[in-house]
């Protein structure tokens, strides 16, 4: 656990991003390792059924990431004032009303599962495989979530080394059971498509029962034993207050995402293989904003609950300086090695390179698109930090619903630029995104809030 209320910020974030970067590269490990295994064992039209899926898989745990995201803050902030006995409600409170939440919205993807591969026009010839795929997937949603939340509470305690170590578990299992639940072994059979879901499901599972045993040894506040279980009305309210806008931000997103799909999937199997493919580069090479911005959220949060403003206003600078540096240097690779890059995914032959061009073409304009998001990640994780996540999600709105679709849809269509008015689209409103959430940093209330009331009695300031 690390306070960050003093000391050098620039430092903070260069040694706090750097873990939960090696953690998101290892979460992203169970895309790009899923990927890789269906296209070398089981060719393209496989991959398709795994990009079919992705934004369903990404849609429906969005309320339970977004709660996540909410217990993060709470927890940061409480940290941040030495509020132990607020700590302890957090915990408990946040984690039973969310895996409640998680069953239902498993549920829910189980019986609806059909009809979402259909809302995304994933093409006949693919659509059983991509069927298999998501299924497992919603069915073992729950051990992700726990992973997930449990991650959460860690980086909020200030503590991203711990997750690292539970992330390197998940890697190795997901590794290991991806390719054996494919292809079968010994008395298993072969499961295709379905192997991969399955592979990275149980990899879950295992992680959540040995992590858990593992952090009982290391952090008092990982154990059920020492929580406070009184129920707090006040926490679960600003849970769901802070985390239903966030959860409906991921959900714009995501549904933003899943017409897109459809869109590009107009365009034929090649194209929604080589979407597919940059998405899952995409995923990777987005991983420093993302962790930039999870280290932002946590070093502004523990220092808003402090009331130490001035830190938070350094952290937003120096956030988006170490973000520029490392968008910048995504565009240039993804512009010089756009199809060595896609080849990573794909066998070496005449049918594949069809599908290497269409990655080349999609890198033209999609890797200016980083730059833009190190401004926007770095914004909204001190944003986050305060609570602020209506102005998060109507933000994400703005870009995603009332300019990127219509965009896309005009270009690729009417104007005639097909799927590339798709990749312009999502590059010009990622600009529009960028001015939007700088001025509401500028302007906006977002100082002025407070989450936790009054201190417990057991809180403490230096």
């Amino acid at each position: 656990m690390q306070d960050f209320t003093e000391g050098n910020i620039a430092k903070q974030i260069i040694d706090f991003t750097l873990p939960i970067m090696l953690g998101n590269v290892l979460m992203s490990v169970y895309g790009i390792i899923n990927l890789i295994w269906v296209g070398r064992l089981l060719g393209h039209k496989a991959v398709a059924a795994v990009a079919a899926s992705l934004p369903i898989i990404m849609l429906m745990p969005a309320f339970l990431i977004g709660l996540g995201m909410a217990t993060n803050v709470l927890i940061a902030q409480a940290f941040g004032r030495r509020d132990t006995a607020m700590l302890k409600k957090i915990l408990s409170n946040s984690f039973f009303s969310s895996v409640l939440f998680c069953l239902l919205i498993s549920l829910l993807g189980l019986l609806f599962r059909r009809q979402l591969l259909d809302w995304v026009h994933a093409p006949a010839e693919i659509s059983e495989m991509a069927l298999s795929y998501l299924t497992i997937m919603m069915a073992m949603m729950v051990f992700h979530f726990y992973i997930n939340w449990m991650n959460g509470m860690l980086r909020g305690l200030g503590d991203a080394t711990t997750v690292v170590k539970i992330l390197i578990l998940l890697a190795i299992f997901n590794v290991a059971f991806v390719p054996m639940f494919i292809l079968g072994i010994g008395p298993l059979p072969p499961l295709g498509v379905a192997g991969a879901a399955w592979g990275t499901g149980m990899a879950a599972v295992l992680t959540c029962v040995i992590g858990y045993v593992y952090l009982l040894r290391f952090n008092p506040y990982i154990n059920m034993r020492n929580w406070d279980y009184s129920l707090d009305w006040h926490i679960i309210r600003e849970v769901f207050v802070i985390g239903v806008p966030a959860s409906l931000q991921m959900i714009v997103i995501s549904l933003a995402g899943v017409i897109i799909v459809a869109l590009v999937n107009r365009y034929g199997t090649a194209v929604t293989a080589a979407f597919g493919i940059g998405v899952q580069v995409d995923m990777l090479a987005t991983i420093p904003f993302m962790s930039i911005s999870m280290a932002a959220s946590t070093i502004a949060g523990q220092n808003l609950g402090a009331q130490k403003l001035e830190r938070v206003f350094e952290t937003l600078r120096t956030a988006v300086y170490f973000g520029l540096a490392i968008g910048l240097l995504c565009t240039a690779v993804l512009l010089i090695f756009p199809e060595q890059i896609g080849g990573i995914f794909l066998k070496a032959s005449a049918e594949n390179v069809q599908v290497l061009h269409l990655v080349r073409d999609y890198y033209r304009w999609i890797a200016f698109i980083f730059p833009c998001f190190a401004v926007i990640f770095a914004i909204q994780g001190v944003l986050r930090s305060a609570g602020d996540t209506m102005a998060l999600l109507a933000l994400s709105f703005v870009a995603m619903v009332m300019i990127r679709i219509p965009l896309a849809y005009g270009l690729a269509g009417p104007v005639g630029f097909k799927q590339d008015g798709i990749w312009m689209a999502m590059l010009s409103s990622s600009a529009l995104a960028v001015g939007l959430n700088w001025l509401y940093y500028r302007k906006g209330p977002w100082k002025k809030k407070r989450l936790l009331g009054n201190p417990s009695p057991s809180a403490s300031t230096k």
